[in-house]
Formats: structure tokens, sequence, C-alpha cells
């Protein structure tokens, strides 16, 4: 349960105050979730329609950018649930350290997760 809970500081602590809030008190991020890969799990969290961008085309979702339900960042936030969802079916089909050089050099943030013990040595 902590794991769950830290990373959803990380994504109210990450910018100042102010710009937190939104409606219900959710974060500036969208999606800002571990996510699980073939191989472990990896965290990330979006901030901009651009990074969203990136993050929909790298999963092989572009309808997702056309979407109503994420078309806007305020949009992402109040379907995150669904979002998260669809991006878990998407993100098991590669392995953490795929998932890292194409989200580090799309410029989405994100981190790679200590594999979990069932993922390691098989």
């Amino acid at each position: 349960m902590p794991d769950m809970l830290a990373h959803r500081q990380t994504c109210r602590s990450a910018q100042p105050a102010a710009a937190q809030a939104t409606a219900g008190g959710q974060s500036q991020f969208a999606p800002c979730h571990i996510f699980p890969s073939a191989d472990g799990a990896f965290f990330v969290a979006v901030s901009t329609d651009q990074q969203f961008a990136e993050l929909s085309h790298l999963a092989g979702q572009s309808q997702w950018l056309h979407d109503p339900r994420f078309a806007t960042h305020g949009a992402r936030i109040r379907h995150e649930h669904e979002l998260n969802g669809l991006l878990r079916r998407a993100t098991v089909e590669h392995r953490t350290d795929e998932w890292m050089a194409a989200l580090r050099f799309a410029g989405v943030p994100c981190a790679a997760l200590a594999p979990s013990p069932a993922n390691v040595g098989g």
C-alpha cells in the first residue's frame, strides 16, 4: 500500500502548491501512475498535451488524441481511471527498458521500477 500512495504524492509534490489543485483536488498530471511492463513496471507522469501525444503514439493508440475523454488535460484528469486501464493493456506489450528508452527520447517523464521477484530470473 505505501508504494501506491507514494506515486500519487510524487505527482502532487512535483509542482508548487498553487499549481497542484484542479477539480476534485487531483494533481496536474494525467496519467500519473505505475504501469506494468512485460518484465516489471515503470512510472509515468504526463503534464502536457504534447507528452500525452507522444505516450499515445508509443502505446500504438493515436486515436486517444481524438477521444473526448482524453483530448484535453482536464478530460484526462476526469477520466484517469479509464485511461489507466487502457494504458495498462498497452504497457504490458514491451519490456521496461524499451519503454524507458522510448519515453525518455520522446520527453515523457518516467522512471523504471525495480522488477518484482516473480519477474526476476526468467
